[in-house]
C-alpha cells in the first residue's frame, strides 16, 4: 500500500488526495479521499470520502467550499471495502463530479 498520504494524479487538471491510517490487525481506521480539481489556476476541493463522524460517507462541496450534501455509506471501521469503493469510484466519475462543480460556478457568476 502506498504511504498514508499521498497524491493520485487522474489527469493534469484532477487529483485525488488521499489520506489513511491503518491497524496491522484489523486494517483501515480512518481515511480520506478527496476528489480535486485544477480550476482557474488553482486546486479546488470537490467531493470527499471519509470516514469521520464513525461511519463512511460522501461530503459534496460546492465552489464556496461549503459541503451542501452528506451521503451515507452504511460502512462502520474497519473502513477496507468504504477506502476501496472511494478510490473506484472516484476514478470512474471524477469528470462527473467536475463538471457538475463547473456548473455551480458559472452560476455563481
Amino acid at each position: 500500500m502506498p504511504p498514508p498520504d499521498w497524491m493520485n494524479y487522474l489527469d493534469h487538471e484532477n487529483r485525488l488526495r488521499v489520506r489513511v491510517s491503518m491497524n496491522r490487525r484489523s486494517g483501515i481506521e480512518v481515511f480520506t479521499v478527496q476528489l480535486e480539481c485544477l480550476i482557474d489556476g488553482r486546486w479546488q476541493p470537490v467531493v470527499r470520502y471519509d470516514s469521520a463522524h464513525g461511519q463512511a460517507h460522501i461530503d459534496l462541496i460546492d465552489p464556496k467550499g461549503v459541503e451542501y450534501e452528506k451521503i451515507w455509506l452504511g460502512y462502520f471501521a474497519p473502513y477496507n471495502a468504504a477506502f476501496t469503493r472511494a478510490i473506484d469510484e472516484l476514478k470512474e466519475t471524477y469528470q462527473d463530479h467536475r463538471a457538475r462543480y463547473l456548473r455551480q460556478l458559472e452560476k455563481m457568476k
